[in-house]
């Protein structure tokens, strides 16, 4: 076992090199969407003055009629979800229909519906189910949810309820979550309202997210799942008619405007949860002395490099965090015996490091870690100095804090990463 431990340890104990970093950077269409803002125009015609106000007046005291009136002809013409005249319905202006299907029912048939999602160059549409964005708006309709084991013995409420608990158990980039009550409209219907604020970590912003979920039983064994997601930070204009249409055919209550994303927003910012001088990365957040900044040039999206100034090539410090899937937990191994583990890092990297000092760190914010600190020498690389290496294990996941300090740093430059290295411990919190 032990020897399995050390050739694990070879491969990552040494603190990745700046160089061999490269320049690569996170693709920001990977982890961003396009924002677009879309805004009418009115024409210009010339009326007098007076003419102007009194349709103005009639325009104002119409409009309230005018959209309920649209409303009322959209449901006389019966074109809801599950409906045959859903079927090449096309009065929408901004949904596109899809067809899906499912065989999981329980008379064997296929059961086949016309769904609309959000007009889109690309939908996704899988069988199943069907998904797409437009404005600031994600919706899906799945009539295959996976549910809870032996669904069909609970109400479509225990259902929905377990279903958001478990989607928001293990949820990342997601803070100030607000699950609402799941809310039984009848016996084959719920509902339920989160909000949360979504943190991009290229762009170090939170955008401020509202999402309903509708869980109902449509008879033959079918329960399908309805879902919309709205950006806060994507939304334009036109966004509430799209909602109004999307409300329209699938009947939900997407009680969502403006004044939405001020509020959350504003919540959010006066909670516990908030820290603005922290940095944040999908399963931890902590905070670094003044000056400190994430390296954009030599980071990598699974791999962050920190350093004074953000720039690790010319800082005579630098810290790298990252974490690896792992079946075994190395920790403990690696704390089994600490003089064993020195000596045969030692012994397997010879003239490269030195003076291999391990030793335990109870209670952080990772649980139990193992502290590997070394000399290191690689003329080829980063050159002479200092690395130290924690590992904290949960989860079957191994999550590394490396850091290199430079054989020309001199004692401020050293004391400055270490205490870095501090404030990482004094304030790390891990993201379930």
């Amino acid at each position: 076992m032990k020897r399995k431990i050390i050739a694990a340890l070879l491969a990552a104990i040494m603190v990745t090199s700046v160089t061999a970093c490269g320049n690569t950077q996170p693709n920001a269409s990977e982890l961003t969407t396009g924002r677009s803002v879309v805004s009418d125009e009115g024409e210009d015609t010339e009326k007098s003055e007076e003419t102007e106000k009194e349709e103005e007046k009639e325009t104002e005291e119409e409009k309230p009629e005018e959209k309920e009136d649209n409303k009322d002809k959209t449901a006389a013409k019966g074109v809801v979800f599950g409906s045959d005249e859903s079927k090449g319905y096309d009065g929408f202006e901004y949904l596109m229909e899809e067809l899906i299907s499912t065989s999981d029912t329980k008379s064997g048939n296929k059961a086949s519906f016309s769904v609309f999602v959000p007009e889109d160059d690309y939908p996704s549409v899988s069988g199943s189910s069907a998904r797409s964005d437009r404005m600031g708006v994600s919706f899906e309709v799945d009539l295959e949810p996976y549910l809870q084991y032996n669904a069909q013995d609970y109400t479509v409420a225990e259902n929905l309820e377990e279903f958001v608990e478990d989607e928001f158990s293990y949820s990342t980039y997601k803070y100030g979550i607000e699950i609402g009550d799941v809310e039984e409209i009848d016996d084959d219907t719920a509902t339920c309202l989160v909000s949360y604020m979504d943190y991009d970590s290229y762009d170090d912003e939170y955008s401020p997210v509202y999402e309903l979920y509708k869980l109902q039983d449509i008879g033959d064994g079918v329960t399908v799942l309805f879902t919309v997601s709205i950006d806060a930070e994507e939304t334009t204009g036109k966004t509430q008619a799209l909602l109004a249409e999307l409300s329209s055919f699938y009947q939900m209550d997407i009680d969502w405007d403006d004044s939405f994303a001020e509020a959350k927003r504003t919540a959010f910012e006066n909670s516990d949860e908030y820290n603005a001088d922290a940095f944040n990365l999908v399963y931890m957040s902590f905070e670094l002395p003044d000056g400190w900044e994430k390296d954009e040039r030599n980071s990598t999206y699974s791999e962050p490099v920190f350093a004074p100034g953000g720039n690790a090539r010319t800082a005579n410090g630098y810290i790298q965090i990252s974490k690896e899937f792992s079946s075994d937990d190395y920790v403990e191994a690696l704390l089994d015996d600490p003089a064993y583990t020195e000596e045969a890092l030692q012994s397997s990297m010879g003239d490269e490091v030195s003076d291999v000092k391990v030793e335990a760190m109870e209670d952080t914010f990772m649980g139990r870690v193992a502290k590997v600190e070394m000399n290191v020498y690689d003329d080829d690389i980063d050159g002479n100095g200092i690395g130290i290496v924690y590992y904290g294990y949960y989860d079957y996941t191994m999550y590394m804090i490396a850091a290199f300090i430079s054989e020309d740093a001199d004692a401020d430059e050293v004391e400055d990463v270490r205490d870095a290295i501090d404030m990482i411990f004094e304030t790390g919190k891990m993201k379930n």
